[in-house]
């Protein structure tokens, strides 16, 4: 696929003027810059150290009886875990009464749960997408959109998003809120185009629109990754078309497979659960596959075969698209988590069957169906580049870490810097002396005349503090100060920043009539 199309990443705010393929922008740009400050400080060039963990397996479970009313009061002991047959030792479990009331997170809400903490509940995503989606159902989807949140407010249950996958971009049209009214308002702001990807006959409309497809779930995936709880994707449209692969170029085949299987595994980690309502109300029967979302054997491509892999559900409408959205948003909510630490140590890369089920009770138990045993080991620095890019380049934001940013401007075209940082996101080592410390890499990116990038700048930065101040400072954010371009004609600064030891990223905005003057 090239730049033909014009599909270009978005954001409700601004346009930037790129095409970002399947994996977004390519990492290689991304140079390390340094210079010498004071604590928090900017660090000398060198690679950042990335320390492997334990791998845990955390697995999001929803119950229902055979009304498919959720099922409560289960315990651990109540669960069996198979992986490729074999069972699994539960590690940790959290039931649906143990989370608290909405609001963020930052880091494993199986950890807080253990540290006696409520964790928090799930957060859905709302997708209403016109990239696939005829004209009449296009409508009908917005209008049910609209019917659900004017039913279900003012306050909604949990915190939502919205998201619309239009023609030529992907735009971000509302962050997690639970004020219906906002998400309408955000609703009433888009103006949908003629779905004229749908006009385009042959292999090459189709495989754009299963490309572009499978980039909006990755980028979904890549933005709540290491962000807290589970993750409902409810997407309200028809999706990409069914394929095989015998429809893609032969030179283009592996390289498919190989981008599937590459968003398969960052669905899995980032604990996101895909629902399907098809606002046509086709009943569209499923294969269930050992493998991802298709059989890649045979070469099927089918969309709605996401929900199921992994572990959400497809809708089958009846009469109201707003009824199926709340059923979606019940299920999502009702779900227990269990974690375990696999039995086969061998790391081969190959996919690993699961299967959960309750002991003794006839109930349905939906979770994923499986995952790839890939290593785990230190990223390289084209993978953190490439990361760090995708971040910049991506119209959703990363929230890992809970970035806010300020600039204030100076009369050299130059600007100084603030961020606060959640610690509560920051992976602190304990120095020899006593101290803690953390490390963090830093992008700024400004945005200027015809929405193009003018100048970006990488930085390390460190924040060490006393032993007795520690525990201190988890009351308030951690603060890092630094100098770095500012064009005069600069719109908009993106501000991407990365932990250095566990890999969480967060990113902010600054808009231009947040810029301060000095």
């Amino acid at each position: 696929m090239d730049s033909r199309s014009g599909w270009m990443v978005g954001r409700a705010r601004n346009r930037l003027s790129a095409w970002v393929w399947l994996v977004a922008a390519s990492g290689g740009w991304l140079a390390c810059a340094a210079a010498a400050g004071q604590a928090p400080k900017e660090l000398p060039e060198e690679a950042p150290v990335i320390r492997s963990s334990t791998r845990l397996v955390v697995l999001d479970v929803v119950v229902t009886d055979s009304h498919g009313r959720a099922v409560r009061g289960l315990k651990g002991e109540d669960f069996s875990v198979l992986e490729d047959g074999v069972e699994q030792k539960v590690a940790s479990f959290e039931a649906p009464a143990s989370r608290g009331g909405p609001g963020g997170g930052h880091g494993s809400g199986v950890a807080r749960a253990e540290a006696g903490e409520r964790s928090i509940p799930a957060h859905n995503i709302l997708v209403l997408d016109e990239l696939n989606t005829e004209v009449l159902d296009e409508a009908y989807a917005r209008q049910s959109i609209e019917k659900y949140l004017r039913k279900h407010g003012p306050v909604l249950n949990e915190p939502t998003s919205l998201l619309i996958v239009g023609q030529k971009n992907l735009e971000f049209a509302h962050d997690y809120t639970r004020d219906a009214a906002a998400l309408k308002i955000a609703l009433h702001g888009h103006h949908p185009a003629l779905p004229f990807f749908l006009e385009t006959g042959g292999a090459y409309g189709a495989v754009e629109r299963l490309s572009k497809t499978l980039w909006v779930l990755k980028q979904i995936a890549s933005a709540n990754l290491h962000y807290a709880g589970r993750k409902n994707v409810i997407w309200v449209g028809s999706g990409f078309p069914e394929l095989t692969l015998e429809s893609i170029a032969a030179q283009d085949r592996e390289q498919f497979k190989g981008v599937i299987r590459d968003m398969a595994g960052v669905l899995f980690d980032a604990r996101v659960a895909v629902y399907t309502i098809n606002p046509q109300g086709l009943q569209v029967s499923p294969a269930i596959y050992e493998d991802t979302f298709g059989d890649l054997t045979t070469g099927e491509l089918i969309f709605e075969g996401i929900a199921e892999q992994t572990g959400g559900r497809i809708v089958r409408l009846r009469n109201e698209i707003d009824e199926a959205i709340a059923e979606t948003m019940d299920d999502g909510a009702s779900y227990y988590t269990l974690t375990y630490y696999p039995a086969n140590h061998d790391w081969n890369g190959k996919f690993r069957a699961l299967r959960v089920s309750v002991k003794g009770q006839p109930v349905k138990v939906r979770a994923r169906r499986g995952y790839y045993a890939l290593a785990e080991s230190p990223l390289t620095g084209g993978e953190i580049d490439a990361a760090v890019s995708q971040a910049l380049m991506s119209p959703l934001p990363y929230r890992a870490l809970d970035v806010q940013a300020s600039v204030t401007r100076a009369e050299d075209a130059s600007g100084k810097y603030t961020l606060l940082v959640n610690p509560n996101g920051l992976e602190w080592a304990t120095l020899a002396s006593g101290q803690r410390r953390c490390e963090i890499s830093v992008v700024t990116a400004t945005v200027g005349v015809g929405a193009q990038f003018s100048t970006h700048r990488v930085r390390l930065l460190e924040s060490v503090v006393d032993a007795p101040q520690f525990r201190k400072i988890f009351n308030k954010p951690v603060t890092f100060t630094f100098v770095a371009e500012l064009p005069g004609d600069t719109h908009l600064v993106k501000v991407v920043a990365r932990d250095s030891a566990n890999g969480n990223i967060g990113t902010a905005e600054i808009a231009k009539d947040a810029i301060r003057l000095r």
